[in-house]
This record gives C-alpha cells, sequence and structure tokens, in this order.
C-alpha cells in the first residue's frame, strides 16, 4: 500500500477536532493531486506506444462506462 494512503488512514484514524478534519482535507487533497500528476506522466509516457487515436479511443470508453455508472446510481 502507498504510504501517502498509510499516513491518510493514520490522520484519519486519529482526528479528534475540526482543525485536524480539516488538516486531512489538505492531506488528500495534496494525495490526489499527486495521484493525477502520475497518470498523465504514465498516459504520457506510453503515449508513444499506443499513439494519440488509441488512447482517445480509451478515454471515451471509459468516460460512457463511467457515465452509465452514475446513471445507475441515480435511479
Amino acid at each position: 500500500m502507498d504510504k501517502d494512503l498509510l499516513h491518510l488512514i493514520k490522520e484519519i484514524k486519529g482526528a479528534e477536532n475540526i482543525d485536524q478534519l480539516q488538516n486531512i482535507k489538505e492531506l488528500s487533497s495534496a494525495i490526489l493531486r499527486n495521484k493525477k500528476r502520475e497518470a498523465m506522466m504514465t498516459i504520457l509516457e506510453i503515449s508513444e506506444e499506443m499513439g494519440k487515436e488509441e488512447i482517445l479511443n480509451s478515454i471515451k470508453d471509459l468516460s460512457a462506462y463511467l457515465e452509465s455508472i452514475t446513471d445507475q446510481g441515480k435511479k
């Protein structure tokens, strides 16, 4: 498991007041930003092998899948 995630879990378990919850919110936002950067770097690294068209098709497929899940949750 990722050490940032383990640290976040530890902070959540130990939270006892509003200030600590605000710190947890900031920490989780920072972790999410880092994960997004890692994902974008991964896409950039594999783009040479996959090509633009294959990447765009994969994103469209994933987007359609996510929309269908969201639609099911609204029912």
